[in-house]
This record gives structure tokens, C-alpha cells and sequence, in this order.
């Protein structure tokens, strides 16, 4: 049984998660990218093109219309980490969303 990935993005590299996470926790200009241009974001931490275009598909957890606090970020970033690189499909919207990112991981 493997990774369904017409709903969501294939796992993510660790380095790659690791690279991503620091960035949304602590950079407030690739935070403001990140939700201005995902894809471009997302390459500057080194994802692929065809696995952003993955990423950034209608129900991708990389979809962000107001992004987390940077401390709301780092306080999940084990369990946002673990999710990222996980195996299974990459469809919790509310994964980066403020107010929503330990909440959506837990019910996934």
C-alpha cells in the first residue's frame, strides 16, 4: 500500500522539512513569501518543481491564507516535522493556517 499522491505531496525530504520549518518559524521575509509565492518558497528551500507543484495542489497542507505565528510554528515543530516526511497523504489544510497548526495535526 503506498502514498496516494494525487491528494497532497509525496513526503518531504528531511533536510528539506527541517530547512522549510526553521525558515517559517524564524524568517519573516520567506514567511511573507511563503504565503505571497508557495512555489517560490518552496523552491528556495530546495523542494523539486514537480513535488512543489505537488505541494501547492487544491488540497495540499502547504496552502496558506494567514499564516501561523512563528512561535506557534516552533511550539509544533516536532509534530509539523513527523507529518511533513510522514508517508501518509499531505491534505491537512489548516496545517500552516494561525490558530490551526497543532489542532489539525492532532485529528489527522
Amino acid at each position: 500500500m503506498g502514498n496516494d499522491n494525487s491528494r497532497g505531496h509525496p513526503p518531504l525530504d528531511p533536510k528539506i522539512a527541517d530547512k522549510l520549518l526553521d525558515k517559517l518559524g524564524n524568517d519573516d521575509h520567506f514567511r511573507e513569501l511563503f504565503v505571497q509565492d508557495p512555489a517560490a518558497a518552496l523552491g528556495r528551500v530546495g523542494l523539486a518543481p514537480a513535488q512543489t507543484k505537488a505541494a501547492l495542489s487544491d488540497t495540499s497542507c502547504m496552502m496558506v491564507a494567514n499564516i501561523a505565528p512563528k512561535e506557534e510554528i516552533q511550539a509544533s515543530r516536532d509534530e509539523l516535522r513527523s507529518y511533513l516526511t510522514s508517508e501518509d497523504t499531505h491534505t491537512v489544510v489548516h496545517c500552516f493556517e494561525a490558530g490551526s497548526v497543532a489542532s489539525s495535526l492532532r485529528i489527522k
